[in-house]
């Protein structure tokens, strides 16, 4: 019995000795603790960021001209002046050359010189004249392959758009008498206007912005709606109001990273702000169609303004995919804005200049009297009023209009100074940094100076370099108008009243950040001249 016992205990020693042993040789695969799942995805993530880096900062990088290092998701925004961004393109410039990469977060190629200019919008402009299909603008285009309206299309989609308005407008008298008419008949009542509330508030001191932008909102909206709005109407000061807020955030920040990560617009107000705004500006148009092709008939009868005979061709086109009435909002939005904005935020800077220099205003004056006396200006008489048309190129130089110029895209695969461009790289033509400031034609360029653009002789100076409307198959098709604009709507001005500091304080010469380059609100003493 004892002898069996002690056999079972030898037994059972072995066997635990023989398993001790086996679990020794073999690894024990339950030591890991099961990974959470969270960071597991943590852990993901990370790799993802880490390529995302390498691949954003090294990788593609070597596909386009050099350029600023950017950050990874918010690129090289930390580095540019948001409101002068010549300023930074410039130092750009200086240290990578006349064309070089700028990331927005998006990769963007600058071209910064204007031999580059001419080389990519004139002798490739067929090339260089796309727009980028970003998520940003096919916001209002629903996102189709060639984009929609003037601005924001592309390709054959372009073509007709523009070919139509350019005809249209010429049909209308752009660039000749009859426009010169109209132009002449809105400034009359925008003197009126300045006198009657001079004489009613029994004061001179006021804001010019409204009563110039009710001036020339007019114009264009005669031309494309057909129609004017009595000084000081809601609806149009609200329709202003959206116009205003949407070209302030199509260029902000917040809309650029929405432009690269569409998922951020759920975090950011100003999307949905931009987002409502152009929906509302849309619908505007659209009511006024609606309007349109209740009177609009088929017959041979002539086109009113820009809607009818878009109507009309419309009609005319049925089964052409070209002509519909979103796209027509959305080319008379373009012209209504276009027509606008530019013209109205270039008198506001020139009435700006001229109070931080009376003497320009008085030099500016003296030759309008000398030329005009009492009599109304008419467009002929630009070419013996050369200080005019000095003072006139000199604000546009310097106020740079559209320092975020509206980005181009190419439409093929092509070279440029000696670099690979792909088919679909957004191109910014940058005119500040190429012309405006350049001190090889303009030394000491954030100097106000008319003199500038005058001769020796005292004679208007015209510029090869200098195209403040743009160069290429992309230049602003409303530049006749405009040029009409300016120059009558600022010598009538002149010739009626004096403009002086309010309360002895010049208004800022501070820009706002935005896709225009305007100026900060401002009032003025405004005198009637003798």
């Amino acid at each position: 019995m004892l002898a069996s016992k002690l056999v079972e205990e030898k037994f059972k020693l072995s066997v635990a000795s023989q398993t001790s042993y086996q679990n020794a040789q073999r690894p024990n695969v339950e030591l890991p603790l099961k990974m959470p799942s969270w960071i597991f995805i943590f852990l993901v993530f990370i790799v993802l960021v880490v390529y995302y880096i390498i691949e954003q900062m090294f990788l593609r990088r070597r596909r386009y001209p050099p350029g600023p290092r950017p950050l990874p998701l918010i690129g090289n925004f930390h580095q540019i002046d948001l409101a002068y961004p010549h300023r930074t393109m410039m130092q750009w410039k200086n240290e990578y050359g006349s064309i070089f990469t700028v990331w927005l977060p998006k990769p963007i190629i600058v071209l910064a010189d204007f031999d580059v200019l001419k080389e990519a919008l004139i002798k490739q402009g067929d090339i260089f004249a796309g727009r980028p299909m970003s998520y940003l603008y096919g916001i209002f285009t629903h996102h189709r392959p060639d984009g929609d309206g003037i601005i924001l299309s592309q390709n054959e989609k372009w073509v007709h758009q523009r070919r139509f308005a350019l005809r249209v407008f010429r049909d209308f008298g752009m660039g000749k008498k009859l426009m010169e008419t109209k132009i002449g008949y809105h400034t009359d009542k925008l003197i009126e206007h300045i006198r009657r509330q001079i004489h009613k508030n029994a004061i001179e001191i006021m804001s010019i912005h409204l009563p110039i932008a009710f001036c020339v909102g007019n114009i264009i909206q005669d031309l494309v709606l057909g129609m004017n709005y009595e000084f000081g109407d809601k609806n149009f000061l609200r329709f202003k109001k959206l116009i205003d807020s949407t070209l302030a955030d199509v260029a902000s920040v917040q809309m650029l990273m929405v432009d690269s990560y569409p998922w951020m617009r759920f975090f950011l107000p100003t999307y949905y702000r931009y987002y409502r705004n152009g929906f509302a500006l849309q619908k505007f148009f659209l009511e006024h169609i609606d309007e349109h092709e209740k009177h609009v008939s088929s017959d041979d009868e002539e086109p009113t303004d820009f809607i009818d005979a878009y109507i009309k061709e419309m009609r005319r086109r049925v089964a052409y995919g070209y002509y519909n009435k979103i796209s027509l909002a959305l080319n008379a939005g373009d012209l209504w804005t276009g027509g606008m904005e530019t013209t109205v935020t270039t008198l506001r800077w020139a009435i700006i200049y001229l109070l931080h220099h009376p003497n320009v205003q008085e030099r500016l004056f003296k030759e309008i009297n000398s030329n005009l006396g009492s009599r109304k200006v008419t467009w002929a008489d630009r070419s013996t009023m050369h200080y005019t048309m000095a003072v006139i190129s000199e604000v546009q130089r310097i106020i740079n209009i559209l320092p975020w110029h509206i980005p181009h895209a190419t439409t093929a695969d092509t070279t440029l100074c000696g670099y690979d461009i792909a088919k679909g790289t957004t191109i910014m033509p940058q005119m500040g940094v190429a012309i405006h400031y350049n001190n090889e034609y303009f030394p000491d360029g954030e100097k106000f100076d008319p003199e500038r653009f005058l001769n020796e002789d005292r004679t208007f100076r015209v510029y090869e370099q200098f195209h403040p409307f743009g160069i290429g198959k992309r230049s602003c098709l409303g530049e006749a108008l405009a040029r009409m604009e300016l120059f009558i709507i600022l010598t009538t001005l002149i010739q009626n009243f004096k403009f002086c500091p309010a309360y002895g304080v010049l208004p800022s010469l501070q820009r706002s950040p935005g896709m225009a380059s305007v100026p900060k609100e401002y009032i003025c003493l405004i005198k009637e001249r003798d």
